[in-house]
C-alpha cells in the first residue's frame, strides 16, 4: 500500500532530531518533515534518514498544515499516511507494528493511534469523504486545540472507526509550554474561543458531547 509520513515543525530542532532518527527508514514511499519555522531547518537534523524538508511559502498553522497533507494524499493517490509529533519518539518498531495493524485491518478505518496521535495514520479514502480540518466558523487558532477531538469524531460518526494498536512505545516530551506572557494571553482567548464553538458544534466539551452530527443537523452527514 501507498503511504508517507509527515512530521511539522515550528521549533525544538532538537526533538525534531530525535524523532526523525527513531523513524524505520524502509517502511514508508516518502517521509516529509513540514517547515513552519519560518527558517531552514539544519541538514544535520535529518542527515542519515530519508526525511526530506518541505517548505510552505509562509508558515502554515495546524488546520492549514493538516489540510495541506491531506490534500497531498488524495491527489497523490496514497492509501494512507501518518503524522507524528515533532516531540514524539518512537521506540520498540511501534512504527512498523502500526504499518503492519493498518494493511491487515479487513474492515474500514478512519484512523489508528499508537499512544493517542503522537504518531498515527489517517484512510486517504476516509479523510477525502469528510472533508478537510475546521469548519467555515472554526476560530482562528496556530495551534491545533481540539481540532483533533472534533475531526476524530467526525470521522467515527461518519462510520470510520478508530483504533489502537494493542502494543505501543513511544516517548511524547511536552515542547510547547507558552513562557511568554503576552502569547499566553493569546493562547487563552484563542482558547476560549474554541471551546465555545466546539460546544456549539457538539453539543458539549470534549468528552461530554451530545450531538451525533455538527450542529446537531441530522442533514449534514
Amino acid at each position: 500500500m501507498k503511504k508517507f509520513i509527515f512530521i511539522p515543525v515550528v521549533s525544538n530542532m532538537n526533538l525534531l532530531e530525535k524523532a526523525v532518527h527513531s523513524v524505520n527508514p524502509n517502511i514508508y514511499d516518502e517521509y516529509i518533515i513540514f517547515n513552519n519555522s519560518g527558517g531552514e531547518i539544519p541538514e544535520s537534523v535529518y542527515l542519515g534518514t530519508p526525511f526530506a524538508t518541505f517548505i510552505p511559502d509562509q508558515p502554515k498553522s495546524f488546520t492549514e498544515t493538516q489540510n495541506f497533507m491531506r490534500e497531498y494524499a488524495i491527489k497523490n493517490n496514497f492509501d494512507y499516511y501518518s503524522f507524528m509529533h515533532n516531540d514524539g519518539e518512537v521506540h520498540n518498531d511501534t512504527d512498523s507494528k502500526l504499518v503492519n495493524f493498518v494493511e491487515n485491518l479487513n474492515e474500514d478505518w478512519g484512523v489508528v493511534f499508537t499512544l493517542y496521535d503522537v504518531l498515527c495514520a489517517f484512510n486517504t479514502r476516509a479523510v477525502e469523504h469528510i472533508g478537510e480540518w475546521g469548519d467555515e466558523e472554526w476560530p482562528t487558532q496556530k495551534s491545533g486545540y481540539y481540532l483533533d477531538c472534533d475531526y476524530y469524531r467526525r470521522l467515527s460518526k461518519s462510520g470510520y472507526p478508530q483504533f489502537t494498536i494493542p502494543e505501543h512505545h513511544i516517548t511524547h516530551t511536552a515542547s510547547n509550554t507558552i513562557k511568554n506572557p503576552e502569547e499566553l494571553k493569546i493562547w487563552e482567548d484563542q482558547r476560549s474561543a474554541v471551546v465555545a464553538h466546539y460546544i456549539k458544534k457538539w453539543g458539549g466539551v470534549n468528552g461530554a458531547e451530545i450531538y451525533d452530527h455538527p450542529f446537531n443537523d441530522k442533514d449534514n452527514r
